[in-house]
């Protein structure tokens, strides 16, 4: 089973979002835009293999989460093993994100969250709740990604 390629979701947000978008400096699953009406967008692309429990697993750190929060507009793609996208509105996400749920890494020095990615839903270690979602369903972005 494969992962989808993130040339391949970049290309499809382009087309859906009806804007280009250009790598961000120095990493590797993270690109941005500017939309129509002038806002600026940023997109999240991490992959993971399925796990024997069925699901994805990725981490999002408290650098990568600052620049979801700070552009106007944030879309996460998670790429996962068997041709699947979870397209997902940061906003929808950032609530969950607690400081309760998080996570230190003493030797890389970090505070990340742990995400798993069922076929339904995603879960936040830690968090007794989850968000509902479907694979391959860009219309999961809302209303606000329709305007013309």
């Amino acid at each position: 089973m494969s992962i989808p390629l993130k040339e391949k979701v970049v290309k499809e947000l382009e087309d859906y979002l009806k804007t280009d978008l250009y790598q961000v400096p120095r990493s590797l699953i993270f690109f941005n835009g500017i939309l129509n009406d002038g806002s600026t967008v940023i997109i999240c692309t991490p992959q993971s293999k399925l796990y024997p429990r069925r699901c994805g697993r990725t981490d999002l750190t408290t650098v990568q989460v600052s620049m979801l929060d700070k552009a106007d507009h944030s879309i996460l793609a998670f790429r996962v093993e068997g041709n699947q996208v979870y397209y997902l509105d940061f906003r929808n996400l950032k609530p969950y994100l607690t400081e309760e749920a998080a996570f230190y890494n003493n030797e890389r020095r970090r505070t990340f969250w742990k995400l798993y990615i069922w076929s339904d839903r995603i879960q936040i270690l830690r968090n007794k709740n989850s968000l509902s979602i479907s694979p391959n369903r860009l219309t999961e972005l809302g209303d606000y990604y329709q305007a013309p």
